[in-house]
């Protein structure tokens, strides 16, 4: 059984793949070495699925296949989840933005939900700069069927970037 990688370790190489990417967008093999961070980390992009495609300095896309965990009762995408891809990709997009040395935080999240998406379904979410300002950043998400090439929702995302502090 190979070893456990090393958390400290996996955690430097985010942070420095998320430099790299506030410069240039990321390559192949470098979003790959994201998606391996995001399987390790027990975070909400774990529970719900999601996989990063694109990674730029003022770009982020996001894959989510819909399955039965997405669901509400009556077999349609539950809306919360297009709040968490607008979450997700508005915010990695502006920490990456920010240059990757800023503490960034969701201050708003206003999701708008246009069509159903069911189980199979496969949702793009692609976050865009509305506004890159010193301290705060605004992020239009777009969650597209990616057979249809319809938009199911729009997030717009408001971000709050703040100085790291030392402890």
């Amino acid at each position: 059984m190979a070893p456990s990688p090393d958390k400290a370790e996996v955690m430097k190489r985010f942070l420095e793949l998320s430099t790299i990417a506030s410069q240039r967008a990321l390559d192949s093999s470098e979003i790959d070495e994201i998606n391996q961070f995001t399987a390790l980390a027990p975070t909400l992009d774990r529970t719900l699925g999601v996989t990063y495609v694109a990674i730029e300095p003022q770009k982020q896309v996001l894959r989510l296949e819909i399955d039965a965990k997405h669901l509400q009762p009556w077999g349609v995408t539950n809306g919360g989840v297009y709040a968490s891809l607008g979450e997700t990709a508005g915010s990695m997009a502006s920490y990456i933005a920010a240059g990757s040395q800023s503490v960034v935080m969701g201050t708003s999240n206003e999701t708008h939900f246009l069509r159903p998406s069911k189980a199979g379904d496969v949702i793009i979410s692609t976050a865009t700069p509305e506004n890159l300002g010193r301290t705060t950043h605004l992020w239009r998400i777009e969650h597209v069927n990616e057979a249809t090439g319809k938009v199911c929702a729009l997030t717009f995302l408001k971000t709050a970037v703040m100085p790291k502090t030392r402890s």
